[in-house]
């Protein structure tokens, strides 16, 4: 069930927010991509990854409804710790799916870089995510999440939550554009 619910997240996703720069209010696309890690003793993964966001020069950076949005960078190692018999995953894959809407991952390992936008003073601080928790699930239609996502029509939308063991919690609504 593992390797069915890393291949059900994979993926190259765009989380939209607005950002406050010289020329005033612009809305840009934070990148996040979900690929997989090559095999490695430690068993079948994948890596979510925020490359820089771009947004260069922005003073500020918020959702639409108003929340500041971090600046993050980095990767994080992710894989589903729940057993499955071969015989039984494709059913119970498409049983936690349908009940869940998604799956939650173990945070293997991984650190993120998370700070202000527009304080280039105040260096990000690193939190390890390592042993906590990768949600990702499907946006439920009429939430805030599908308000925010409903200009991209025909793409499904995800909320990504991210938490670490000594607290910290982000939370990114997500849409894929491109299967990996």
């Amino acid at each position: 069930m593992n390797a069915l619910a890393l291949e059900w997240a994979r993926g190259q996703y765009r989380a939209p927010m607005v950002c406050e720069l010289e020329s005033g209010p612009q809305r840009v696309l934070r990148r996040v991509l979900i690929a997989p890690v090559p095999m490695q003793e430690a068993g079948v993964q994948d890596r979510i990854e925020f490359p820089d966001p771009e947004a260069p020069g922005a003073k500020r950076c918020f959702s639409e409804l108003g929340a500041d949005e971090p600046f993050v960078s980095g990767g994080l190692a992710i894989t589903l710790r729940e057993r499955s018999r071969p015989d039984t995953a494709s059913h119970d894959f498409e049983q936690t799916l349908r009940r869940e809407h998604g799956f939650e991952f173990e945070v293997s390992a991984g650190k993120l870089k998370v700070g202000k936008f527009g304080a280039p003073g105040e260096l990000p601080r690193e939190i390890d995510f390592s042993h906590g928790k990768a949600k990702l699930h499907l946006v439920e239609p009429g939430s805030d999440a599908a308000k925010l996502l409903s200009e991209f029509h025909d793409r499904p939308g995800f909320t990504l939550e991210l938490s670490s063991p000594d607290g910290a919690h982000l939370v990114f609504h997500l849409v894929r554009v491109s299967e990996r």
